[in-house]
């Protein structure tokens, strides 16, 4: 392909005005995406654009292709997103963009690296992660965030989506998705892709199509929330607005010390930490810290002892819950397999609902020529379809434990407890499951 890797046209200014000012581009015509490239599958599709899992014919290079409707994002909207990604994709915590676009009759494209491990949602369940992955994760975000903002540009859509993770133990993630990113101070419209929940105050407060300042001020505030999310398995308020949400009218008493009650999901938390919050969610976007100030903390603990022996999502057993959850596990050759299973007091119901569910198979993934439906909406109607289903099943296990769902591109199938035992190399006389590295999931990743 003539243009791969071919420097663009571009306006060279300096210092900061080469991320900051999006050039002319010129966008070479394709007319078919697979005269150079081998579509392996779709990852993602959304309402916006498809992410598209690709490799090159000529340089048998694998790519990310993110292909946004040209019907939705016009060509100076996707300039801009291909500008930002691919100058600030050298810091080693942003997202890898190469130097290739270009554009067919529905769609503008470019290239990105591929993670095999997704996105952080996946991995973050209602116990949270534990210490010492958060305090990772939360360092190279401060690093990738503080260099954005050092070049003057706002994110404008920090959640557990845009980050993805290149390594299980968290020693390597990055920050994606640069559609919304703009100048620190620029006159802006509050966008429709963001969790209510991770919004400052300032840009909540905002009435439809009216314009508000953009400042990073935001991004640490969004910050913050993420670090709470991810320490928590919540977030600290559904949002920030002192009538309607009273977790957040309670923080504020006590940001602006009208109580010394802490509030109730705050309590986990040490001093330390907690002053770090009242931070980053200062009400006063002139008085909030800064993205990096979270590195002071870093060697401080997090986590007071009486919530150390909690029950983390990723942790050696799989954690009890009241509600009904989804569990994913990483086995021991580090490849992600899938787990359904219903989970209940009563261990009796537990094995029952686990047999129901494992007869119906594993969910079917959905299929890109149907409308989109929310991953929530789907899961939550399968789980229900599978546990009201009366009819007598066979037993999928001689233990009273729940079968393991292999899931791949290629083959899903149910594994027995022996079956698992020998491909992890587990004495089957080991009933206690504490080899079984379990990740409890409470949402799935939403597809822009």
């Amino acid at each position: 392909m003539t243009f791969l890797y071919k420097t663009l046209n571009k306006k060279i200014v300096a210092a900061n005005c080469v991320y900051q000012r999006v050039p002319d581009v010129e966008i070479p015509h394709v007319l078919n995406l697979e005269d150079d490239y081998f579509v392996e599958k779709c990852l993602a599709e959304g309402f916006y654009a498809k992410i598209y899992l690709a490799r090159h014919k000529d340089t048998k290079t694998q790519v990310v292709l993110k292909a946004c409707h040209s019907e939705v994002v016009n060509l100076r909207e996707f300039a801009r997103e291909f500008h930002y990604s691919y100058q600030l994709s050298h810091h080693p915590n942003i997202l890898n963009c190469y130097n290739v676009a270009f554009q067919t009759d529905d769609y503008y494209i470019f290239a990105q690296e591929y993670t095999p491990y997704s996105d952080l949602a996946i991995f973050v369940g209602p116990f949270g992660l534990p210490e010492s992955c958060c305090k990772k994760i939360a360092e190279q975000l401060s690093n990738a965030l503080a260099f954005m903002h050092s070049k003057k540009l706002v994110h404008r859509d920090i959640k557990l989506e845009n980050v993805l993770v290149f390594a299980l133990d968290f020693s390597r993630v990055k920050l994606c998705d640069f559609g919304a990113t703009t100048r620190d101070g620029l006159l802006v419209r509050k966008t429709n892709n963001t969790w209510t929940s991770f919004l400052s105050p300032e840009v909540l407060e905002v009435i439809k199509n009216e314009r508000f300042h953009c400042r990073t001020s935001q991004d640490v505030w969004s910050f913050g929330v993420l670090i709470f999310l991810i320490l928590t398995g919540t977030t600290p308020w559904e949002r920030a607005d002192w009538v309607r949400d009273a977790k957040y009218c309670n923080f504020m008493k006590y940001q602006k010390r009208e109580t010394q009650k802490i509030p109730e999901n705050f309590r986990r938390f040490t001093p330390r930490i907690l002053r770090a919050f009242r931070r980053m969610f200062d009400h006063d976007e002139r008085d909030r810290a800064k993205a990096s100030d979270i590195m002071k903390y870093m060697k401080d603990k997090w986590l007071d002892s009486k919530s150390s022996n909690a029950k983390f999502s990723f942790s050696s057993q799989i954690p009890s819950s009241d509600k009904d959850s989804i569990v994913m596990n990483l086995s021991t050759t580090n490849k992600l397999t899938k787990t359904a299973t219903m989970l209940s007091h009563n261990p009796e119901e537990r094995v029952q609902r686990t047999r129901r569910i494992m007869s119906c198979g594993v969910l079917p993934l959905h299929d890109i020529s149907e409308p989109v439906v929310d991953p929530n909406v789907r899961i939550t109607a399968w789980l229900k379809e599978c546990a009201a289903d009366p009819d007598p099943l066979e037993e999928q296990a001689e233990l009273e434990m729940p079968s393991i769902i292999v899931t791949t591109t290629d083959v899903q199938r149910p594994l027995t407890w022996e079956q698992w035992c020998i491909m992890n190399n587990i004495s089957m006389d080991n009933k206690d499951n504490k080899s079984m590295t379990g990740v409890n999931i409470s949402r799935k990743s939403s597809i822009k």
